[in-house]
C-alpha cells in the first residue's frame, strides 16, 4: 500500500508531532487492529482540525475492508479535498465504485487517477480492463489489458489479458499471452490451472498436465485444476486416480457441481450405483439450474433401470437446454422402455437437432427397425453410414451399425442400397483421444 504524504500545517513543531504518528497508524492497519486504527485515526484528526490526509486515508480503507464503502468514499473524498493532486485516493474511489457495481463511474475515476499520475501504472489499466470487461466492452478493455502488461504488471496483467482475449474467442491469443506470462513471471496457481485447462481444450493433453500438475504442486487444494486432472484421467480409464482428484477438489470446494457430477460418473463406471447416485443427486440439489448435471443424474438412472426417475430428470435438462440432442435422444429411449408412444416423437427431434451424429441417427434406426418401420429403419442406416464414410473412424458405431444391419436382414429386409463394407474401424487402442474439458466426462 503506497502511503501518501501528510500536510498537517505550516508549523513544522505542529507537523512533526502529528505527522510522526503515521507509521503506528500504518502498522496497526497492515495488522489488522482496526478498532485502534481507528481511534488513533480519530485522536489525529482532533489534534489536525479534521486537516490529518493520512487519517482520512486509513480510515477509508479500514471502511472499504469492512464493506462499508459508502463512508470509505467520504473519506476518500476529503483526502482529494486536501490535496487534489494525488492520484491514490482517487484510486481507491474508483475502487469502492467497483465493489459498489458502479462500473461506469468507477471506469471515469480511474481515467482521472491516470491523468494525475506521472508514469504509467499498471494497477490502473488492469482495473480499467476489468471495468470495461464489467461494461462489456471487451475489445477496449483487451487494450487496457496489453497496457498493463507493457507496464510491466506481471502476472495479473498477463492472466488478465489471457481471460479476455479468450472470452474475445481468440483463444490462440490467449494462449500466447498464458505462455508469455508463464516465461516471463513466477505465475501462481491459479493462473497454472487456468493455463492447463485452455491447453487442454486446444488439445495438447502433454503441456496441459504439465502445467495443472504445477499448478497442483504449488496448491493441492486448487480445485479447477484438479478438475482438469480428473478429467484427462477419465479419458483414459484411470478410475482410481481420477476419484482420488476429485475428492481434493471437494475437500476444497465441497458445493462445486462439476466435481460431484464427474465423480458420480466415475463411480458409475465403477458399478458403485449408490454412491453414484448419491454424488449426481448433491450435484442436481447444489445446482438446480444446471441442464447438464441433469443429464447426468438422468442418465445415471436410465442405467440403473429407473426410466420414470430418469424421464423427470432429463424432461428438467431439456427444459433448461432444449436444442441438447442427447438430452432428447435419452428421453426418447426413457419413453421407450416406459411403453409411451411419445418416444417416436422424442427421436425425430433428437436427429431434427443433430442431423449430422451417428450417434443419434443410430439410436433413431434401432427404435424403427423395433417399432416395425423397417423401410424407415434402412434409410436412417444409410444416413448412418454415409456419415461414417465422411467422419473418422469409430469402433463401437460402426459394430453397432453392423448389428443392425444384421438383424434386418435376418428379418428379410432389401439392404441393396447400403454399402457393402462399413467404414474400417480403429481398435480402441489407436482411437485419437478426444478433448474434454475440466466439467465434461
Amino acid at each position: 500500500m503506497r502511503r501518501p504524504s501528510v500536510f498537517v500545517g505550516k508549523d513544522p513543531e505542529k507537523e512533526f508531532r502529528y505527522g510522526s504518528r503515521n507509521w503506528l497508524l500504518h502498522a496497526r492497519y497492515v495488522r489488522g487492529e482496526h478498532s485502534m486504527c481507528l481511534d488513533l485515526a480519530d485522536d489525529l484528526q482532533k489534534n489536525a482540525d479534521n486537516t490529518h490526509r493520512y487519517a482520512h486515508y486509513v480510515k477509508g480503507l479500514v471502511y472499504a475492508d469492512a464493506g462499508r464503502h459508502q463512508e470509505a468514499l467520504e473519506r476518500f473524498h476529503s483526502c482529494i479535498r486536501l490535496q487534489p493532486s494525488d492520484p491514490e485516493p482517487l484510486k481507491q474511489v474508483a475502487k469502492s465504485l467497483s465493489c459498489q457495481g458502479r462500473y461506469q463511474l468507477s471506469l471515469e475515476a480511474y481515467l482521472e487517477a491516470d491523468k494525475l499520475t506521472k508514469h504509467p501504472d499498471s494497477d490502473i489499466y488492469c482495473a480499467l480492463a476489468e471495468c470495461a470487461s464489467n461494461l462489456g466492452q471487451i475489445e477496449r478493455g483487451v487494450e487496457w489489458a496489453r497496457a498493463a502488461v507493457q507496464a510491466g504488471g506481471g502476472e495479473r496483467a498477463g492472466a488478465l489479458l489471457a481471460r479476455l482475449l479468450l472470452a474475445s474467442g481468440d483463444t490462440i491469443g490467449a494462449s500466447e499471452a498464458y505462455d508469455q506470462a508463464i516465461t516471463m513471471h513466477a505465475c501462481g496457481a491459479d493462473t497454472l490451472a487456468a493455463a492447463g485447462a485452455l491447453r487442454l481444450r486446444a488439445g495438447a493433453p502433454r503441456e496441459a498436465f504439465q502445467l495443472l500438475g504445477a499448478a497442483l504442486a504449488q496448491q493441492p487444494s486448487q480445485h479447477a485444476a484438479a478438475l482438469a486432472l480428473a478429467a484427462m484421467m477419465l479419458q483414459h480409464r484411470d478410475l482410481d486416480a481420477a476419484l482420488a482428484r476429485l475428492k481434493a477438489a471437494l475437500s476444497a470446494h465441497p458445493t462445486c457441481v462439476a466435481a460431484h457430477s464427474n465423480l458420480g460418473l466415475a463411480l458409475m463406471a465403477k458399478k458403485k450405483y449408490v454412491a453414484a447416485l448419491t454424488c449426481l443427486q448433491r450435484a442436481v440439489w447444489s445446482a438446480p439450474l444446471s441442464a447438464r448435471a441433469a443429464h447426468n443424474l438422468g442418465l445415471a438412472l436410465l442405467l440403473c433401470r429407473r426410466p420414470a426417475s430418469a424421464f423427470c430428470r432429463l424432461a428438467t435438462a431439456a427444459a433448461l437446454q432444449p436444442r441438447q440432442p442427447y438430452t432428447v435422444l435419452l428421453i426418447g429411449i426413457a419413453l421407450e422402455r416406459l411403453g409411451d408412444a411419445r418416444a417416436d416423437a422424442a427421436y425425430a427431434r433428437a436427429a431434427a437437432l443433430a442431423p449430422g451424429d451417428a450417434l443419434v441417427r443410430l439410436n433413431r434406426a434401432g427404435r424403427l427397425a423395433r417399432s416395425g418401420h423397417a423401410g424407415k429403419a434402412v434409410e436412417e442406416a444409410r444416413a448412418v453410414a454415409e456419415i461414417l464414410q465422411r467422419e473418422k473412424p469409430d469402433a463401437q458405431l460402426s459394430s453397432s451399425l453392423a448389428t443392425l444391419l444384421a438383424l434386418l436382414r435376418d428379418a428379410g429386409v432389401q439392404l441393396s442400397d447400403l454399402p457393402d463394407h462399413l467404414p474400417c474401424a480403429n481398435t480402441p487402442d489407436d482411437l485419437p483421444e478426444d478433448d474434454m474439458t475440466a466439467d465434461e466426462v
